[in-house]
Order: structure tokens, then sequence, then C-alpha cells
């Protein structure tokens, strides 16, 4: 009689272990918004329910990744409670979350928007250019030296790609404003050394070829300013030479005069 009790108690137990084995549970996924900022942290909830609709808490594995799936982070989290998780870098578009709790699945999506920005910094004569954004960077920069006409660049940048501008004004201390209507920047006591009387910037991934791009009296087109920023450089290097070789012929003099 004993035997048979411990039996039937056994047989129980084997029973409702394998009801809660056998257990479905249902997952949902909420997020506090529809579309977050770039950068900003995505909140979000997993709510687990078990066969009975009663909350369950306890771990589960969630993955989170943006939309072109470059940005992944998994985590273990707490179940019914609002989570923040950031992904830096991470492209825009619908991205996706996905939560797993024992043999349960569930998927919830978010949005990532779209945001073209830029970061300005100015280096000694150099103004540096890096897309900070989620998305190639196609704006119009004005950049004022002083008190010029502004000089437009268009630079395209790939996201996290910089490009450098060697800033070009007569010999002097400047104010330099950059902006692009969205980001500027405005610093002053900027000491440029000086291309005659050209004013403008160049492009450093250009410096073999036609990058100058600004205003001077003499040239309003980027050819003709590279043009006169190279003749410049040329009338220095010609002084220089005739300087020189009248040096070398005074002193020659001085030797032959001594010599006779």
């Amino acid at each position: 009689m004993h035997i048979k009790k411990n039996l039937i108690f056994l047989f129980c137990l084997v029973f409702l272990s394998a009801i809660v084995m056998a257990q479905d549970y249902k997952l949902e996924i909420s997020t506090t918004q529809d579309s977050f900022k770039a950068e900003e942290n995505i909140t979000f909830k997993v709510t687990v329910y078990d066969s009975q609709n009663n909350p369950v808490y306890d771990e589960i594995q969630i993955m989170i990744e943006d939309a072109e799936k470059k940005v992944k982070v998994e985590k273990i989290i707490s179940s019914n409670e609002l989570m923040e998780i950031g992904l830096k870098g991470a492209s825009y578009g619908q991205g996706k979350i996905t939560a797993t709790y024992k043999d349960s699945t569930a998927t919830g999506f978010f949005n990532i928007e779209i945001n073209e920005l830029v970061k300005f910094e100015i280096q000694g004569e150099k103004l540096i250019i890096t897309n900070i954004g989620n998305t190639k960077y196609t704006k119009t920069v004005q950049i004022i030296i002083g008190e010029t006409t502004g000089i437009i660049k268009e630079p395209k940048l790939n996201i996290g790609e910089s490009v450098s501008y060697i800033l070009i004004a007569p010999e002097g201390t400047y104010n330099i404003k950059v902006s692009d209507g969205k980001t500027s920047i405005n610093q002053g006591e900027i000491k440029l050394t000086g291309t005659g009387k050209v004013i403008g910037a160049l492009d450093e991934r250009a410096s073999s070829g036609a990058g100058i791009t600004g205003i001077s009296p003499e040239a309003d087109s980027e050819t003709e300013l590279l043009g006169y920023v190279k003749k410049s450089k040329f009338i220095y290097v010609f002084v220089l030479t005739i300087f020189g070789a009248m040096i070398l012929l005074a002193i020659e003099r001085r030797y032959r005069r001594k010599a006779d």
C-alpha cells in the first residue's frame, strides 16, 4: 500500500513537471515611442505571460540590431521592466528587437530617424569637417574668413569620414565662421600666414589638382584661383632666386678685385 502511494505521488510529480515543461509563454515587446533620434537610447519593455496569462518575472535574452544589421547588442534583461539600451553608430531606418524566453520568441520594431550631421573643428590654419551623422553628408557649407563673402564648399562625406581645408587669406588674424544651416562654429583670433591677396579654402584631398575655392580680386573660379596661388608661389621663388644670384655675383666680383 505504501509503495502504491509512492508510485501515485511520483506519477503526479512527473505529470505536473511535464505540464510545466510544456507550458507555452507569450512575449510582448513595446517601445516608449515609434521613432528614436540618432544616438538616442532605445527604451522598451518585454512582457512575458504564462499559459494562464499571468505575468512571469524572470531573465530573458534579447538582441537589438539596426536597419543594416551592422550594429547589434545582445543582453540578458529582466522581463516586465522598462529597459534603456544605446545603439552607438546605428544607421537610420527600421531596427529590430528579438526576445527569447525558454522556447518562446517575439519580435518588435522601432525606427531610427535620419540625421545628416557634421562636426566642425578649426586647428591652426585647418578647418576639419567630420560626418558624425547616420547617413551620407551632402549639405552646403559656408565659410566666412573675416569680412569676406561666404566661401561655399560642398563636401560629400560618408559616415565617419572627414575632410580638411587649409584656410587661405593675407597674413593676419581673423574671425572664422562656418555653418551649414544646422551646425555652426564661430572662432576668433585665428592666425593665417597669407598667400598674396587670395582668400579661400584648399581641400587637402585635392592638393595635387584644383581644390581651392574662394574669393580673390583676380580670381573667381576654382581653376583661376588655384593658378593664382601657384603663380604667387612661382613669383616668390623667382624673386628669391634673383636675389641669391645677385649676392653670388657680388661675392664673385669682390674676390676678383682682391685677386687683381
